[in-house]
This record gives C-alpha cells, structure tokens and sequence, in this order.
C-alpha cells in the first residue's frame, strides 16, 4: 500500500500520473470547508481494473483505518475493465482519503488521478474535470439519456464526438430542481476544462429547460450535467441533424 498526502484542495484542479505494483493506493487531503469534491480516475492500463472509494477521517486520526471504512464512506465508483472512475460529491469541511484500489490485473498498473474541491451552488465554479462517465461515440442519429444529480452526484459528464456534416442541438429536461450544462472541448486531451475549452453553457434558473444549439464543428465533446439545487431525474437530449459544413 502507498500513501500521499495531497494537502489542501482547491478549485484549481490538480493532476497525478501514477505507476505502481501496489494492489492499493491512499490518498488524503483535506477541503477547508463545504466543497462539491471532484475526482477522476483515468488513463487506466489496458487489462487492469482499479475502483475509486472515498472515505472520510470519522475519528480524526490521519489514518484510513477499520471505523473509516465502517462508518466513513461517502463516494465510490466500481466500473469495468479500465473504464473510467468518477466521484463528485458535496462534502463538508475535514480530512478524507480517496483510495485505488485493483480489481483484477496483474504486474505494474498505471492510471492518472485528477481532483480539485468547487464551490457548491455556483454558476461560475463548475466541475472542472472530464472522466468519460457515460460513452456515446460518435452521434449518427438522435440520443436521449436519463440521470440523475443530488448532492452524492453533484455532475455527470458525457463524451460524444461529431463528424463532418453533423451537428447536434442538446437539451437538459425533465427537472424537478435546478440543474445546469455546459459543452466543453478538451483540445489538450488531458482531462481537465482549462481557459479556452468551454464551448456554450445555459444556465437558466428553476426547472426551466436548458438548451445548447447548433454545435456543427467536427470532433470531440464533452457535456457536463451540474446541479446547481437540490436533487432531480433529468432527461438529456441530443438532437441529431446534418449540415452542409465540414
């Protein structure tokens, strides 16, 4: 087992390349007060699966220990194969430890952690990181999906691409508290939303629907559902239409 200690963290997201043959991986930090905690596992290696839990310090120790892992959890991702993991939850002022740990694989595993703690109910603090949750490759036709967000999923982020001569209109439906979205290009490829890379948002208050239309560039997307109040279902639709521009 290795373990780190991030410090504080804050809205700056924050990056972790890692390599190692240890079946476990600790990580504590602390937030200073209430925060939408955000983490990422990516880059997994192929043929390994590594899960991500997150667990409070209940006893105020510094030690992920027995009463931690009994009454502390707060967050975990379980995903196949080496998809990605993802946790985003509000959390209160402490100490916690976000752990990797191998599902199966063998050898050396290698995986990169991305975290940084936003501020909750905000428009201009979003979910900064870009785990590819949900996988709707490239839109041929249209695509709808159902979630839903509270303070233990505080976002969603969904990975699409376009090709050439497509386009997308994309609407955020279905609330019973108000959520918001926005479209994010990740032109470095590394995982985070960085000055440059938001593409169009709506933040409109309430339940009222949210729209982002006539997207037509070619490439990759990211779209982020985020809770701004309370817990709603949402329906997220992505209208699929052709155009005349490559």
């Amino acid at each position: 087992m290795t373990n780190f200690n991030l410090g504080t963290l804050s809205s700056n997201p924050s990056h972790f390349s890692f390599e190692t043959p240890d079946p476990t991986d600790i990580y504590q930090f602390q937030i200073s007060s209430t925060r939408n905690v955000n983490l990422s596992l990516n880059e997994i290696s192929a043929g390994d699966d590594s899960d991500l839990r997150l667990f409070r310090d209940v006893n105020g120790n510094g030690i992920l220990d027995a009463a931690d892992r009994a009454n502390g959890l707060v967050a975990s991702s379980r995903n196949g194969s080496n998809f990605d993991e993802s946790i985003n939850v509000r959390a209160n002022a402490g100490t916690y430890f976000a752990e990797v740990s191998r599902f199966s694989g063998s050898g050396t595993v290698t995986y990169d952690l991305d975290r940084s703690a936003t501020t909750p109910n905000s428009t201009l603090d979003f979910n900064n990181l870009l785990p590819k949750e949900f996988e709707l490759g490239d839109l041929s036709g249209d695509v709808a999906r159902t979630g839903f967000i509270s303070d233990k999923n505080t976002a969603d982020v969904y990975h699409f691409s376009l090709g050439s001569f497509e386009g997308v209109n994309i609407t955020l439906s279905g609330l019973s508290n108000d959520a918001d979205i926005r479209l994010i290009r990740d032109f470095n490829r590394n995982g985070r939303v960085e000055a440059g890379e938001e593409i169009a948002r709506s933040i409109k208050s309430g339940i009222t629907s949210d729209i982002i239309s006539n997207i037509k560039d070619a490439g990759d997307y990211f779209l982020q559902v985020d809770q701004f109040k309370g817990s709603t279902n949402y329906t997220l639709s992505f209208d699929h239409f052709t155009t005349s521009e490559a």
